[in-house]
């Protein structure tokens, strides 16, 4: 996906931001690693758009931490350049 079709909703001083797709839908990227850093994208389901609406950063931070410990989030994040 272009860079120009993404709008950031929320960047985060926690190596973190929130984008929002053309078409509407989240994405939280973080920075991961130790040595060597990476970005890793996960793209929010309905229900954690829903919670990110309502809880807003303290919803994000949660998520964002859940990504830095463990990157692949169960298979749901991918490389930005994907």
């Amino acid at each position: 996906m272009s860079v120009d079709a993404e709008e950031v909703v929320l960047q985060s001083p926690l190596m973190y931001r929130v984008l929002r797709e053309r078409g509407g839908a989240l994405i939280l990227e973080a920075v991961v690693g130790g040595a060597a850093m990476y970005a890793v994208r996960v793209r929010l389901l309905p229900s954690e758009a829903a919670e990110f609406a309502a809880q807003g950063a303290r919803f994000s931070d949660r998520l964002a931490r859940e990504i830095m410990a463990n990157p692949r989030l169960g298979g749901r994040a991918y490389d930005p350049a994907d």
